[in-house]
């Protein structure tokens, strides 16, 4: 019978007590166990933050990583009820929102890698739409869709049925890296100066495969614009690659295309993405954006989130710290990025945006080739108009479609003898391929209607404006209005010729901040307050008084833009809110 060993040569052999004694030696448990100097343990951070400092959302994250939800959810599912607390908010990162009160349900934010997707997953997206949400989907300002009115029971049915048309909706909110934007005539735009599609849709997937990518700071937008004839709004981005053509140069850099690296856009914080100095080289910009993106989530703020977006980690460090801490970091990766320093004094004149390239037919830099821009009402698409729009991009086109900032969507590689039929097809949808220089530049975010933080129902307010102005005047040249229901200016209305910020009056009627003046690209300028709460009702009027005088008073071929420009706020109010004061006293 064997006995308990009970001395420590019966136990071990001399080699197996030798090997012991040089393992425990090297675990120092006397160190790993010992009090720190001072007698108190050392206290928790997260990226140097002490967790008692953190604010909620960041101890929500810490406690349960995004991605750990799906239990949570299916238990909601079962007992079909919303989330609430933070819970609200964790739903946020698997793309699911909980907008009550301003409508039951989910609102469901999709992920469309580049703003490219299939024209038989916009088929499916119809399916989905009728089966499991409202009837209906919107058209984003990051060339984005979301569907709305999702009962809780149909939370996951949602999130699989992505899955099985090849989408998804992870990370599409709260602290995540937005829907990466890129030019929506990548590939075929004959201005471009190179197709940066593939790199946006790689990093897409390199960010989906990141368990470390998700639950950073705050929310973060990246975007790649290939120097073409469509603005993608790089500019409002907090990292934008533009494509720019390198001349020959005394800095020793090679001529040809790079990427210029430009940081910190957010219009809402009344701040553009501003120039670094830097170009990278286009197969570059994956790799810099994940050290970028490294960098954030070391020293963005975690006790203020009205403080935690790049901008801030910018106006704090300089653009030259979070340059070298990049550099850093890829080397630490073994990346062979590198980030070149290069004054944009080098770069050639970028061709000139089309402001209404994204509506109607136009020519491709393939032969023969046209795509077509689909003026959508604000945005919004029916069953019906999913399905038939996603069948005409198969039959008539090459299965593609791509979806703009600017809330429509173009469907590509039409060969020039089918371009009618295709127009026909969508026509017969009630949808048009022309729009009035009003309509073409109207952008409005969800409004009240479906935004617990709205303040107005702008997508409502926004048809009836265009309605009342493309009746009383023909532009020449665009006159873009964005209408925002909140702070957050997800409609970005600080670069519109007109922004409108929801509002209300005194006696709590819905109404607007008015701005004049915004632009973005070669434009690029924050719209400067003129008037406001306007009453929403009141506003028709204004703004005809406003889109009158500036064609009576400009000088000839003046856009509306160099108009507003050349005034100062006091001479803009004296043009505009005289006359509309005095026709308010009159009536």
């Amino acid at each position: 019978m064997c006995g308990t060993p009970n001395t420590q040569s019966e136990a071990f052999t001399p080699e197996q007590q030798a090997y012991l004694d040089a393992f425990v030696a090297s675990l120092d448990l006397q160190a790993t166990f010992a009090s720190p100097p001072t007698g108190e343990p050392q206290p928790v951070t997260i990226h140097g933050t002490p967790y008692e400092d953190l604010c909620k959302e960041e101890v929500a994250k810490h406690e349960r990583h995004p991605w750990d939800f799906h239990a949570v959810m299916r238990d909601h599912v079962q007992q079909g009820k919303m989330p609430e607390g933070t819970d609200v908010f964790m739903f946020k990162h698997q793309g699911m929102f909980n907008v009550a009160p301003a409508m039951p349900g989910f609102m469901c934010r999709l992920r469309i890698p580049g703003c490219k997707m299939r024209g038989d997953q916009l088929r499916g997206l119809g399916d989905m739409a009728r089966d499991l949400a409202g009837g209906y989907a919107h058209v984003t300002t990051r060339g984005n869709l979301q569907l709305r009115e999702i009962p809780a029971e149909h939370l996951l049915n949602t999130l699989t049925g992505l899955a099985s048309i090849g989408l998804t909706s992870r990370g599409s909110g709260a602290d995540s890296v937005r829907n990466i934007t890129a030019s929506p005539t990548a590939g075929f735009d004959p201005l471009e100066l190179t197709n940066l599609l593939p790199y946006a849709i790689e990093l897409h997937h390199y960010i989906l495969q990141s368990r470390d990518l998700h639950g950073i700071p705050r929310k973060f937008n990246i975007s790649f614009d290939n120097g073409g004839s469509i603005s993608c709004v790089s500019d409002t981005n907090d990292i934008a690659y533009l494509a720019t053509e390198v001349q020959p140069n005394d800095e020793d850099v090679d001529p040809g295309v790079y990427c210029r690296v430009l940081l910190g856009g957010i219009t809402g914080h009344k701040d553009f993405a501003r120039d670094t100095g830097v170009v990278v080289k286009p197969e570059h910009t994956v790799d810099v954006s994940v050290a970028m993106l490294h960098v954030f989530i070391e020293h963005g703020d975690r006790t203020n989130r009205k403080k935690a977006r790049l901008k801030y980690v910018l106006d704090k460090h300089g653009f030259d710290w979070y340059l070298d801490r990049t550099a850093e970091k890829l080397e630490d990766m073994g990346s062979d990025a590198k980030l070149i320093r290069l004054s944009p004094e080098h770069d050639a004149p970028r061709q000139p945006i089309d402001r209404r390239g994204h509506i109607g037919v136009h020519p491709q830099k393939q032969d023969g080739m046209k795509y077509i821009g689909v003026a959508l009402p604000l945005g919004k698409l029916t069953v019906e108009q999913l399905h038939g729009l996603g069948d005409i991009a198969a039959e008539y086109g090459s299965n593609d479609i791509r979806l703009t900032v600017w809330q429509n969507l173009l469907i590509p590689d039409v060969p020039e003898d089918k371009v009618d039929d295709a127009l026909a097809a969508i026509h017969a949808l009630g949808i048009a391929t022309s729009a009035s220089s009003f309509a073409a530049g109207a952008v409005a975010c969800t409004g009240r209607f479906g935004c617990k933080f709205a303040s107005a129902h702008t997508k409502e307010h926004a048809g009836l404006l265009v309605e009342h102005l493309q009746q009383k005047f023909e532009l020449d040249a665009p006159i873009n209005i964005h209408l925002t229901g909140c702070s957050h200016s997800c409609a970005q209305h600080y670069i519109g010729d007109i922004g409108l910020l929801g509002a209300s009056t005194a006696d709590g009627r819905e109404a607007y901040q008015v701005y004049l003046g915004g632009g973005s690209d070669h434009d690029q300028g924050l719209a400067q307050h003129l008037a406001g709460p306007i009453a929403a009702d009141e506003l028709p009027l204004l703004l005809e008084i406003v889109v009158g005088r500036y064609l009576d008073e400009r000088v000839p071929d003046e856009t509306f833009l160099q108009f507003t420009r050349r005034h100062t706020p006091e001479q803009l109010a004296e043009l505009f809110l005289k006359p509309a004061s005095e026709l308010v006293e009159m009536a």
